[in-house]
């Protein structure tokens, strides 16, 4: 019986600690990933992104903010992320959505090069490859000082075969699969040089690496946050609110210095409604705003 309570306190204990150890997982979110080449369309952003989400959810590192929640909150918000989105928007973006850190990047250029071979005076087959390559280019940025903390480039390549009979159909069309191809190797270079630098990362995050979030909406008496069961929260939890002023930088080198922060008093989560997102409710005194700071006691 003892050797079962044992085991059983064992065990809690484990989780316990794996909880604690994931709520210290910075927080990342992938706001844009602009296409500045030819290839692709709309379509080979939105894929890099997904792409990027991907690997940093498997790397185990970052509490990594998904694309539906990122899309929703945006919505409530009445934002949009159409166009070019430059540094001081993401910084923006990402302290909404109660992020630490946030990615930018985009595809800098494309090109394709094609070789062929040719059957007995160019009749009857024509067969060669084309080979395509791109860059995709992305920014690391911490939002508590809008400083860069990461810079990557990555080329990616891939030959596909193109083969024709007496000059009638065959050739390879550019679809998902084949821009999965050509970028998706690059992407993940990239995800595995920023995972072999979180380590440095944390460090420059500070106590901002743990849990803590953004009041996203407020309304009929509720708050809604950006955290939710991925960040393990959980209904009863008292959290507190924070308004966060003006950054102040020195005028001399720019460096930041700090920021100006007013206590509001804490609330109560009531429900956790998703992965990222919780409803809470505030005592009378409490006027909470959205951008507020939200972190958990």
């Amino acid at each position: 019986m003892k050797k079962t309570i044992a085991l059983v306190a064992l065990v809690v204990l484990a989780l316990a600690a794996v909880s604690a150890a994931a709520q210290q997982k910075p927080r990342i979110a992938v706001i844009k990933m602009e296409n500045k080449s030819p290839y692709g369309g709309a379509n080979l952003g939105p894929a890099l992104e997904d792409w990027l989400v991907q690997g940093l959810v498997q790397s185990g590192k970052f509490r990594v903010m998904e694309r539906k929640d990122l899309d929703t909150v945006l919505s409530e918000q009445s934002l949009s992320l159409s166009g070019a989105v430059d540094e001081k928007t993401a910084v923006q973006v990402g302290k909404l959505l109660g992020c630490q850190l946030v990615i930018i990047g985009a595809v800098t250029d494309f090109s394709k090069h094609k070789t062929e071979a040719h059957g007995l005076f160019k009749l009857g087959f024509d067969v060669g490859k084309t080979t395509a390559e791109g860059t995709v280019n992305l920014k690391l940025i911490n939002t508590t000082t809008a400083e860069i903390v990461y810079t990557g480039q990555e080329q990616g390549k891939h030959s596909f075969a193109n083969v024709s009979v007496a000059s009638f159909g065959g050739g390879v069309e550019w679809d998902e699969s084949q821009a999965r191809q050509i970028f998706e190797p690059a992407v993940k270079r990239l995800v595995d040089a920023i995972v072999q630098s979180a380590g440095n990362i944390e460090e420059s995050l500070g106590s901002a690496g743990a849990v803590s979030g953004k009041v996203a909406k407020v309304g009929e008496g509720k708050i809604y946050i950006s955290l939710g069961s991925i960040d393990g929260i959980k209904a009863g939890d008292t959290m507190t609110l924070t308004r966060v002023g003006e950054t102040i930088t020195d005028p001399d080198t720019g460096k930041v210095l700090g920021q100006e922060k007013t206590s509001l008093g804490t609330f109560t989560v009531t429900k956790v409604v998703g992965d990222h997102l919780a409803i809470g409710v505030a005592n009378s005194s409490v006027h909470p705003q959205v951008g507020d700071v939200v972190e958990k006691q």
